[in-house]
């Protein structure tokens, strides 16, 4: 599969729309690390949710376009599901909310190795869904091997892993621009 099979122009909106959520997710993170848990947990679920319905536009647009639309739509279910599931329960333990966040950064960082593995080789799209994808492996490992290591650490490893992501992100959508 070709990367105009993926990703064109028509996504540039939504790509561009996910990037800033992102940055705008690890900015806060980064900056306002003191956060209560239960704020912690509503904006990571706000950010869970705006990615997961992007990836759902994604999807319905492929919809008999592509081979892939239905990855689209599997991860957008989840993800919005997920932010769902963390508005209703927002009183969660931390090392749980750890646990279940850090789940979802490394679920994450596999589908966009899964999208990398479908684009041709000589495509620059390739090593931008490889960098996310391991970085965002490697990330939800951390997180979800240590969710008891402390709030703030958690906080730096998802405010870089969504900094990255949102900038990797942002360049795709300039990409995808020209």
């Amino acid at each position: 599969m070709s990367t105009k099979e993926y990703l064109d122009g028509r996504q540039h909106g939504l790509v561009v729309m996910q990037g800033l959520v992102t940055l705008l997710f690890g900015v806060v993170a980064l900056f306002f690390p003191g956060l209560t848990l239960a704020n912690l947990v509503l904006l990571f679920a706000v950010y869970v949710s705006v990615v997961g319905v992007v990836e759902l536009v994604h999807g319905f647009r492929d919809l008999g376009r592509s081979n892939t639309y239905w990855f689209s739509l599997l991860v957008g279910l989840v993800l919005v599901g997920a932010g769902v599931y963390l508005v209703r329960n927002p009183d969660m333990t931390q090392s749980a909310f750890l646990a279940f966040a850090g789940a979802l950064v490394l679920v994450r960082g596999l589908a966009d190795l899964f999208v990398s593995a479908f684009l041709s080789s000589e495509s620059d799209h390739r090593t931008l869904w490889v960098v996310t994808g391991v970085v965002g492996v490697v990330a939800g490992l951390l997180l979800w091997r240590y969710p008891v290591a402390g709030v703030l650490d958690f906080v730096w490893v998802l405010g870089l892993y969504a900094l990255v992501l949102g900038s990797v992100g942002l360049a795709l959508a300039s990409r995808l621009k020209s």
